[in-house]
């Protein structure tokens, strides 16, 4: 029995012991944390927190709030361990309560020399953590600031991330050691994502500059003008790559040397692209130039395009309209009552898109609208006139070979209610905002549908009527 008892202690004694060392750990983690978001590189930086700080009495941030933030609910959520975790940290201190906490000293002037102590990486894994890349720069040097741009709708990364050493001599000693990028990686550096709708935009792995001149050559040819391929650079309009071959072959030669190198030592090479950020602003700026060029060369054939059009409606308008044709432009104005044009379409099974609903209908006479949600056994039809509405339903015999429809014209209060519905769901959709589309954006925009405008045009048939 006593020996029972002595494993059972032993047992507990053990448990109790990594019950400790896992809230000594956690501990520790809180503090660092802690002390990191009220450090001189972390404040310089944070906006929403410094302003916190700013705003509040003597400094005091209160303790729910850190608690609040995404890293400290990883951790806890418990204010009080937090409260404990800070008792002995030598860079902030809390209040008599123990409920908020502030910095010890004041702090100092921003730093002038960020920029040349920070390095930019890419070709980063999908799933990178600050830990990760703190992990690996740290043999490098004192890391002591990791940013990594997410997009806000998915969370992921944008594929890049920002190291700020300690000193200068370490950001150039991860330069050195860090810089691996594999042969298949595009030959230039610089990641410059575009988002819409606040997600990610995913392009070809290539150089963004080359891509988006590639694919500004490609909108200036369709629309049969100049390309802004008058840059200082020699670009293949194919490839959207410079005609420097001898470079990239020396670039490459260089590489799998230092790769080989590596190898020999033994050294882990991990494939990275590493360069410092002041390097990197100057491709930022690069690419920059490069979309307003390639933006102005595009707006400058929009509106040789534009004038275009207006000139031969001009010419059109000044022609007399031949009777009874249909006119081009719809009026601003809503849809007018007009009795018996509405036509009630129902099914004992849901009814099928409103397209293929308009292409049957619209055999026997043209429809203006058809209203009805996708899985719906009930819809309701808009032509153009009480007769073509009594045309469609006096061929429901022929209809209903292929379809179970049930066709029947509206009239009196259901007609006076559904016009009321139609002015009401016109009014909504007008109340709507929209979401506008401005610069860059709006001309690419513009510019793709020019291009599917004029597609069509092409593809469209043409009739040749014997006189």
């Amino acid at each position: 029995g006593s020996i029972i008892n002595q494993k059972s202690n032993s047992k507990e004694k053990e448990t109790e012991k990594k019950k400790r060392s896992r809230v000594k750990q956690l501990l520790g983690d809180v503090k660092k944390q802690v002390e990191f978001w009220f450090g001189d590189v972390n404040l310089h930086k944070d906006r929403f927190l410094k302003q916190l700080i700013d705003e509040s009495e003597n400094g005091y941030v209160d303790i729910s709030v850190l608690a609040s933030f995404n890293r400290m609910k990883k951790l806890t959520a418990d204010t009080k361990l937090i409260a404990r975790a800070l008792k002995n940290s030598s860079v902030v201190e809390m209040n008599l309560d123990g409920t908020k906490v502030r910095r010890q000293h004041p702090l100092g002037e921003t730093p002038i020399n960020v920029d040349s102590r920070t390095v930019y990486v890419e070709l980063l894994p999908k799933d990178v953590t600050h830990s990760w890349i703190e992990k690996v720069f740290s043999k490098c040097g004192n890391v002591v600031y990791v940013s990594i741009p997410r997009y806000k709708s998915s969370g992921d990364s944008k594929g890049f991330a920002f190291v700020e050493f300690e000193t200068q001599d370490q950001a150039h000693k991860a330069i050195e050691m860090l810089n691996n990028p594999p042969e298949e990686a595009p030959r230039k550096a610089g990641i410059f994502p575009k988002t819409k709708n606040r997600k990610p935009i995913h392009v070809a792995a290539d150089n963004p500059a080359a891509a988006l001149f590639r694919r500004m050559f490609v909108y200036c040819v369709c629309l049969c003008v100049d390309s802004p391929s008058q840059s200082h650079q020699q670009v293949d309009p194919e490839t959207g790559k410079e005609n420097q071959e001898d470079a990239t072959v020396k670039a490459k030669r260089k590489r799998k040397k230092k790769h080989k190198e590596k190898l020999k030592i033994g050294e882990e090479v991990i494939p990275l692209r590493v360069l410092s950020k002041e390097d990197w602003l100057k491709l930022k700026e690069e690419y920059m130039t490069l979309q307003k060029r390639s933006m102005a060369s595009l707006k400058k054939c929009i509106n040789k395009i534009d004038q275009n059009e207006n000139q031969s409606v001009m010419e059109t308008e000044s022609r007399p309209q031949e009777e009874n044709a249909p006119s081009e432009k719809a009026p601003p104005h809503g849809p007018q009552f007009t009795s018996g044009v509405i036509v009630k379409m129902t099914d004992t099974k849901p009814l099928p898109g409103r397209q293929a609903i308009k292409d049957t209908l619209g055999q026997i006479c043209p429809v203006v609208y058809v209203d009805l949600l996708v899985g719906d056994t009930e819809g309701h039809v808009r032509f153009q006139s009480p007769e073509d509405a009594k045309a469609v339903c006096d061929g429901k015999a022929e209809l209903q070979k292929e379809h179970s429809w049930t066709l029947e014209i509206l009239t009196g209060d259901s007609e006076q209610r559904y016009w009321q519905k139609i002015l009401v769901d016109r009014q909504v959709k007008l109340n709507r905002p929209r979401e506008k589309k401005r610069g860059t954006e709006k001309l690419i925009a513009k510019a793709e549908k020019i291009i599917l405008a004029r597609a069509k045009q092409a593809n469209k048939h043409i009739r040749f009527f014997e006189d």
